[in-house]
């Protein structure tokens, strides 16, 4: 095992900066080319050096570190991936605008005021769980995780809530536009 490796493993702090810096062109460039926009290789690297640097201990030390470095760049760099995916679904639609429209009327201007209303009427519509998820999502710009601990269930069960309001309010405003 590398004798750096060995070091930061066994707790010392003064091995970590010389270790990334052995491996840091590799590591960046690598990130270069798995990170979803050229912008966020920079912050993808970094991050992977944290998670390494706080994972260190479940190195395998008869593997490649440089190697391994690079699956961990490939996680963060997919879980970016993910999180654009879902930003640019909710963006496409233009649905989370207008849940945050809701809270700030005064800041309509530019918004198709019938689809609000009729979004407005969809919202009132839902499950007292599902307007209290809302609510604190969107009109009190809580994450999903704050939300989770306020009501009681996991951020998992809050993110899965979401699609499923989301997908109900679409429709939900689609057959009100269509019936007016």
């Amino acid at each position: 095992m590398d004798d750096l490796v060995r070091r930061v493993k066994a707790g010392d702090p003064s091995s970590a900066a010389p270790l990334i810096a052995r491996h840091e062109l590799r590591i960046r460039l690598y990130a270069a080319k798995v990170a979803p926009r050229p912008d966020m290789a920079e912050d993808i690297a970094q991050k992977a050096f944290l998670v390494a640097l706080n994972r260190i201990d479940q190195f395998d030390p008869t593997r490649d570190f440089a190697l391994w470095m690079q699956g961990i760049v490939r996680n963060v760099a997919r879980q970016e991936w993910e999180r654009l995916a879902v930003r640019s679904r909710i963006e496409r639609d233009g649905l989370a605008e207008y849940l945050e429209h809701l809270s700030s009327p005064e800041e309509e201007s530019g918004v198709d005021e019938q689809w609000l209303q009729a979004l407005r009427g969809c919202v009132e519509g839902l499950q007292e769980r599902a307007r209290e998820i809302v609510n604190l999502h969107y009109s009190m710009g809580l994450s999903c995780k704050t939300v989770a601990e306020k009501i009681g269930i996991s951020a998992d069960a809050v993110k899965m809530a979401m699609v499923r309001i989301r997908g109900s309010l679409r429709g939900c405003v689609k057959a009100k536009l269509e019936g007016a």
